[in-house]
């Protein structure tokens, strides 16, 4: 309507709202689609016979000076690579498309398959059948690109500007049932009509080149708008003047239109591809991609996201923390990847150590020339007035002292810390600015390790996806656990899921280490650790009484650890008579535990509550153990549980004795 037919915006908005009421107002009772095709083709003809003054008028208008308009189909008996068709109002000599008129261009593009029949649309001789883009092409931007570096590859690019039709619904996997194969039509309807998934593809693509790429999309209220909604448009426009009222929304108009105003910095041959994008310059640590396996933690990313682009205004610090391999690193880059055009700078640093961490500064500030010291960079981020962010992942160990690193001011900036530090939460500074992630749920955790396992083109059957759900249970449904399961079933062709769990049930430790033994090509990560070895680093830091009630954590179960129970036996322990001699080794365990016992009474043989508070302390400091405010319990992950075991420097028998 805007390029070929040349409307106004006003009346393009009217004219649509016409169009789909006439359209739509009336639905078919029987037959394969809803709507009648024949009442689309006289409302289109109509509108094109009023705005040109003939219906016949040709896609092709044959005046190459004017603006250039291209829609997209799908070729009806071909779909494969969701490749599509484009009809142009102007001549291509690359792979042109169909020479028709204008109506037949708007039917076919506006042909899906459960609205309307397909158009057959003749050229060349040729009958051709054509269907709704919609299907492998709803978000058509990557075409548009490579079209434009073929017409214009020496011209400058001002500005890109996406406008998407609204959030599709959730994409959810539907319960596997032999009665409900048609919801996997469905799905795959849906996941073929997700335009999110390239416009976070573009996201990526133009990160790094501030102004050049806006995204306009409907963000709440789309999601239940169901094809051929005519009846709703005053809702959709309720939804639409409410996103548009939001600050971040009018931020980025205002930017897309002076983008016109100043001279293009893009050339469109140069435009960057996917893998391009992902470069930065040498000299620093670029920051990671997250895993294309990422599954879930949407309400977690929501949080995160908001934390951060929350303000120009203020400094922001979001600290996300807890248990080593839930899934917090790939929680910070997915939410990283998706807010990349956010920022002039992203600085990625690894804050396992005092010494990393500056290393990282450095680099970054001497690649940039902004300095020649971490403390340059730093000063630098407090008074530069650039949309910044910068990440310290993993910053683990308590004696780093990572706030001294963290810029004390930075408007329009923003510092994101990953951590199993309890006690880092507190650096923490704007709305909902504390993060605990925790094990993924259930449904999340299973749909991550059946996506794994499915990536090595292993059929599942329903046996492995009941497995598959009981399996993510077996791990408290903790991700690098997932993970690592996942690879190794996937890399080893005579292994199911249910085969594995078997296997794990009666070898854990040695089942989950086997992910190391892998290739390098069949990993999905590049850390060292396993989930045994994860939290080793954590382990080495504790105190030697809060190791000792670890070992004892380990033989107790896992949840519902009333800290009354350590009491009432260090009170009992010296009174309680045996009816039977002990045994040696029955002997050594029961002097084990009174000497561990004995450390928080006093004197007069009272319990030392404060004491006993400094050990399940320096434990929940780690995440190694939570408390239950609720039930004022303590709880620890089962395979931390498990692993505790491995840790307790006596033998199995003594420690089953002791503890």
């Amino acid at each position: 309507m805007l390029g070929r037919l040349r409307m106004p915006v006003e009346k393009a908005v009217t004219e649509y709202a016409k169009l789909v009421k006439d359209v739509f107002s009336e639905r078919k009772y029987t037959g394969s689609t809803l709507y009648k095709g024949t009442r689309l083709q006289e409302a289109l003809k109509a509108m094109i016979r009023d705005a040109t003054g003939g219906e016949g008028e040709m896609m092709n208008s044959g005046r190459e000076s004017e603006c250039k308009t291209a829609v997209f189909a799908m070729a009806g008996h071909n779909l494969n690579a969701g490749l599509p068709v484009m009809f142009r109002s102007y001549t291509a000599t690359t792979n042109p498309g169909p020479d028709c008129t204008i109506w037949e261009a708007l039917h076919a593009t506006m042909a899906h398959p459960d609205l309307f029949k397909s158009i057959e649309i003749a050229d060349s001789g040729i009958s051709q059948s054509f269907v709704g883009g919609e299907l492998g092409c709803s978000n058509p931007l990557a075409h548009v690109l490579n079209e434009v570096s073929r017409i214009y590859p020496d011209r400058q690019i001002a500005s890109v500007v996406s406008i998407g039709a609204g959030h599709a619904r959730t994409i959810q996997v539907p319960i596997p049932s032999r009665w409900h194969r048609t919801q996997d039509v469905m799905v795959m309807k849906d996941m073929a009509t997700d335009s999110e998934r390239v416009a976070e593809e573009m996201t990526l693509r133009f990160r790094g080149m501030r102004g050049v790429y806006f995204r306009f999309n409907v963000d709440q209220g789309m999601q239940n708008m169901k094809d051929g909604s005519w009846e709703r448009l005053d809702e959709a426009m309720q939804h639409t003047k409410a996103y548009l009222r939001k600050g971040e929304t009018n931020q980025k108009l205002e930017e897309a239109s002076c983008t016109h105003l100043q001279p293009a910095s893009t050339t469109a041959g140069e435009v960057p591809s996917i893998s391009e994008a992902t470069t930065q310059p040498a000299g620093f640590k670029r920051c990671p991609a997250p895993t294309k396996f990422y599954t879930g933690r949407q309400g977690e990313n929501s949080q995160v996201i908001s934390c951060i682009t929350g303000s120009n205004h203020e400094l922001r610090i979001c600290v996300v923390y807890g248990l080593g391999g839930v899934g917090k690193t790939q929680l910070v880059l997915k939410v990283i990847e998706r807010t990349w055009g956010e920022w002039d700078h992203i600085i990625y640093v690894d804050a396992s150590s005092s010494e990393s961490i500056e290393k990282a500064l450095k680099d970054y500030a001497v690649a940039q020339n902004l300095g020649q010291s971490h403390e340059d960079l730093i000063g630098w981020l407090e008074s530069c007035g650039k949309r910044w962010l910068l990440v310290f992942d993993n910053a683990d160990t308590p004696s780093t002292n990572i706030k001294r690193y963290i810029p004390a001011r930075g408007r329009g900036g923003s510092v994101l810390i990953t951590t199993r530090l309890y006690d880092l939460a507190r650096l923490a500074e704007g709305p909902s600015s504390v993060c605990h992630l925790s094990s993924m749920s259930q449904t999340d955790g299973t749909a991550l390790l059946v996506k794994i396992v499915s990536s090595g083109n292993q059929s599942l059957s329903e046996d492995d996806l009941k497995s598959a759900e009981e399996l993510v249970g077996d791990f408290g449904c903790l991700a690098l656990a997932i993970v690592h399961a996942g690879a190794y079933i996937a890399h080893s062709p005579d292994m199911t899921i249910a085969n594995y769990r078997s296997l794990f049930l009666s070898q854990r430790r040695r089942m989950l280490d086997e992910y190391n033994e892998l290739p390098g090509i069949a990993k999905l990560d590049e850390r060292g650790d396993t989930v045994y070895t994860t939290w080793r680093i954590c382990y080495d830091q504790l105190k030697p009484e809060s190791r000792e009630l670890l070992w004892l954590i380990a033989y107790l179960h896992y949840d519902g650890i009333f800290a009354g129970i350590f009491e009432r036996a260090a009170r009992n322990m010296h009174s309680k008579y045996f009816a039977l001699p002990l045994t040696d080794r029955e002997s050594e365990a029961l002097s084990l535990v009174k000497r561990f016992l004995s450390r928080f009474l006093d004197s007069d043989g009272n319990w030392d509550t404060i004491k006993f508070g400094r050990v399940t302390a320096d434990l929940a400091s780690y995440s190694l153990i939570e408390f239950d405010r609720k039930n004022l319990t303590y709880r620890v992950h089962v395979l931390v549980h498990d692993w505790a075991k491995v840790v307790v420097p006596h033998t199995h028998e003594l420690a089953a004795e002791s503890f």
